[in-house]
């Protein structure tokens, strides 16, 4: 049985939670609830539960403040529970912490207790909370790091300025680092192409992604890029223009 807590500042939510976990996640049990940032604290503490359902954004602070407030305890689980993804988006998913949006569904609260539950049961690292916590006080910037599920509950950890350019794999992305070094992620390469889009990142064409800065040269007469580290790639013709225009910035 895994001990769980619910830290969220609506009544409605909370009891939504419990109701839902009760249902269809009986290998969950609720030790105990709250509905601040404070009384969350004082909480866990008190109970050192394995697993925090944690609203990311309450009347006192966020679900960061949490976790920072309680880490001179036992390492527990997370699972963050939100109406809004964007505002704190590269943050969490960079870390590959859990994350449910609000209305929640079953099928989310389900997929994420069983993610929970197989790390518990493995005693995986829960250094991805360090991570995350590192990334929400750096602010949006390349040198976040980047939690790459590897299979099983097996981690690499990177940080975003060593990657040369990503590009699919079946059924998984392959990093491709600027030493060489190729990692393997579980995750697809459009999960990686959505979730670089608003970072110095461009994508070539239907399975490349290369990081602007590590360009030495754009060959626009044979639709090809030259990266710093030797390697070169085709550019696909329709995306030949934004790249020179996107690559300007960061020469």
């Amino acid at each position: 049985m895994i001990k769980a807590v619910i830290i969220d500042d609506e009544r409605n939510s909370r009891d939504i939670i419990s109701l839902m976990l009760e249902k269809y996640c009986p290998n969950v049990q609720i030790a105990a609830t709250a509905s601040d940032c404070a009384g969350g604290i004082e909480t866990i503490r008190r109970h050192e539960p394995q697993l925090v359902f944690l609203d990311l954004e309450m009347p006192d602070g966020t679900g960061f403040d949490v976790l920072l407030g309680t880490q001179e305890i036992p390492p527990f689980e997370a699972v963050f529970v939100t109406a809004f993804e964007k505002k704190f988006l590269h943050t969490i998913r960079f870390s590959e912490v859990e994350i449910i949006l609000k209305p929640i569904d079953r099928e989310s609260l389900m997929a994420a207790v069983e993610k929970i539950a197989s790390r518990i049961e493995a005693q995986a690292s829960t250094y991805r909370y360090k991570v995350l916590l590192d990334n929400f006080n750096n602010g949006h910037n390349i040198n976040m790091d980047l939690v790459i599920p590897a299979g099983g509950n097996e981690e690499h950890i990177i940080s975003l300025n060593t990657i040369a350019f990503l590009e699919a794999g079946t059924e998984k992305c392959v990093f491709h680092l600027n030493d060489e070094q190729q990692l393997d992620a579980e995750r697809s390469f459009r999960y990686y192409t959505d979730l670089f889009s608003t970072l110095r990142f461009f994508q070539i064409n239907n399975h490349q992604m290369v990081q602007l800065s590590q360009i030495s040269q754009v060959d626009a007469e044979h639709n090809r890029v030259s990266l710093k580290n030797g390697v070169k790639l085709e550019v696909a013709e329709r995306r030949k223009k934004d790249l020179v225009s996107h690559w300007k910035q960061y020469k």
